[in-house]
């Protein structure tokens, strides 16, 4: 065993090693005098796109992730240099030699903080086990709970508190994480996994001090400033809901000695011209842009720059409620052949977004660069997804559809559940708008704020929603465990017994080789049963202004981080 699980390590120094990006960039743009951002001192302001979650066990969004990486500190984190595992809360660390025993050792002193920058307590090991348990605790119906799914008993601790049917008794202290002191973490792991210190330092497995939490309640936890503690480099002093979040250098932080910043705004903006006005216009430091947007920059002369973050974007659909239209198979499977992915990105996005070939992106692979091409090599080397709408197999696929919900064309009823922002809504319009004109479906626009979306979403309460999905670290299970039955990121209703045991094989597989083949049979079975319908792979443009000089990071697994941000003189 303890050669097989060297030979795993060996494996992901490889695949981090291919993930690696030049990074903590210095602005391509300073000096010149045409954007110098905003005029407080000491402080940036960065785009984001929602902030309605603050509490790290029900964080999934992207930017309310890295709001967290500023305010929270996990046992390790990921430098914005190179992309590799450092230490964070734990300074040290180190695994059995078959690999299912791992044991962390805390940074002493480090501190709890609240609002106003206040110390109230020791950040201890304590604080990760009781962290976890919430995010194990079916009340808090954490999307994210299999993180913690990891430890030996979790999962079955989980079931059973969940009452499934027939699921042995199985106690919170039976699970295999546990506190011998203050500074010292054991985690025992249900199964191999190499790449656990990657699960580590994600953000929903952040510490909670249990004297506070359980102070304020569970429910009120992390809804405002002073209704949570922080042990990051940055706290939070103001929340204006659905518009702005304003953190503050942590002087309390291990590491504030090298932290340059006093202050960072997350601003949210909706509206794509309405956040160029505001970069043009100093009120905001980093924007993500359109690709209009990026050639009128480049013919200004100012450079944008941009990163693939390896996020995969898609159509949820609802296969669960079989009193939709779209729970019908086929009727999916119209849908995506009538799509032209290319169409899309040139209209909407102008910029290098590529139509997905699979589901997965931002992975490497065993023998090829990217796991993506061993899917592609699997498929006869043919892509799982067309670029462009075969209107022959739309409509074949359509047929079949019609036949069996004994419906026609004009009684098809889909609605596409849309987030507010100025370029979801016309992304929306545009597969409206190739759906009739291919099928002849008359399909409906619904627009909501991104929270009322994301909670009609986890309700399984729409048609289809456009969505996305990021690798939270570098292995297929990153992205292919998400259509599971059980997993709490699955929100189309999707369950296949084949496709679970899929997963279950690749999770004690130790054969590298034979892991990915098990991922790429995963793959096959989504284009097959097609709960989601894979639309393109985004690539991402952004702008700095000129106060930002360098050591600020975007990078895969850590979409922004601004810690180290070190501004012009």
């Amino acid at each position: 065993m303890k050669n097989r699980f060297v030979a795993w390590l060996l494996c992901l120094v490889m695949l981090l090693s291919v993930s690696v990006v030049a990074a903590a960039e210095v602005n391509p743009n300073a000096g010149l005098g045409y954007y110098p951002g905003t005029s407080t001192p000491g402080s940036i302001a960065i785009e984001c796109s929602t902030m309605s979650v603050m509490n790290t066990v029900k964080m999934t969004y992207s930017t309310e992730l890295s709001a967290a990486r500023h305010m929270q500190d996990c046992l390790v984190k990921l430098s914005p240099v190179d992309n590799q595992i450092v230490g964070a809360a734990a300074e040290s660390w180190e695994s059995s030699a078959d690999g299912l025993t791992w044991t962390f050792k805390l940074r002493p002193g480090m501190k709890w903080v609240n609002n106003n920058g206040e110390v109230v307590g020791d950040v201890t090991a304590h604080d990760f086990v009781f962290a976890w348990s919430e995010l194990l605790n079916p009340a808090n119906a954490a999307e994210y709970y299999a993180f913690a799914a990891v430890f030996k008993n979790a999962q079955a601790y989980y079931d059973y508190a969940s009452g499934v049917d027939g699921a042995p008794e199985v106690t919170l202290d039976q699970v295999g994480f546990k506190a011998v002191d203050d500074l010292t973490l054991v985690c025992e792991l249900e199964n191999v996994l190499p790449y656990f210190l990657q699960y580590v330092k994600f953000e929903v497995m952040s510490p909670i001090y249990a004297p506070f939490y359980n102070e304020v309640g569970a429910d009120n936890y992390a809804t405002s400033p002073e209704t949570m503690l922080y042990c990051g480099p940055f706290y939070m002093t103001d929340w204006v809901l659905e518009n702005k979040i304003t953190m503050k250098k942590n002087p309390a932080w291990w590491d504030a000695a090298n932290v340059t910043l006093d202050q960072i705004e997350w601003i949210k903006y909706t509206d794509t011209n309405a956040k160029m006005n505001a970069f043009q216009g100093g009120e905001v430091d980093l924007i993500d842009i359109t690709g209009e947007q990026r050639a009128m920059l480049e013919a200004e002369g100012f450079a944008p720059s941009s990163y693939i973050g390896g996020y995969s974007f898609y159509l949820y659909t609802n296969v669960e409620d079989t009193a939709r239209d779209i729970s019908n198979t086929n009727l999916r499977k119209a849908i995506s052949f009538a799509l032209d992915r290319e169409q899309l990105i040139n209209t909407v996005f102008k910029n290098d977004s590529e139509p997905s070939p699979t589901f997965a992106l931002g992975i490497s692979g065993v023998n090829t660069e990217t796991f993506s091409e061993a899917v592609i090599a699997a498929n006869n080397g043919e892509r799982l997804y067309p670029v462009n709408s075969d209107e022959a197999k739309a409509k074949e696929y359509f047929a079949k559809a019609l036949e069996e919900l004994g419906k026609t064309a004009d009684q098809i009823d889909i609605t596409f559940m849309v987030s507010e922002g100025t370029q979801n809504e016309l992304y929306n319009q545009v597969m409206q708008e190739q759906l009739r004109k291919v099928l002849g479906i008359e399909a409906k626009l619904e627009v909501l704020t991104i929270t009322e979306a994301r909670a009609r979403r986890n309700a399984h309460n729409y048609d289809l929603f456009a969505g996305g999905w990021g690798p939270d670290y570098n292995d297929p299970m990153t992205d292919l465990d998400l259509w599971t039955t059980t997993n709490g990121n699955n929100h189309t209703g999707y369950s296949s017994a084949a496709y679970d045991e899929l997963i279950e094989k690749a999770k004690v597989e130790t054969d590298m080789v034979a892991r990915e083949l098990l991922f790429v049979e995963c793959e096959k079975l989504i284009a097959e049963d097609m709960p989601i319908i894979p639309i393109y792979w985004r690539h991402e443009d952004y702008v700095v202004s000129e106060k930002m000089a360098e050591g600020y990071a975007r990078l895969p697994f850590q979409a922004l981080n601004m810690i180290y941000t070190k501004l012009a003189d």
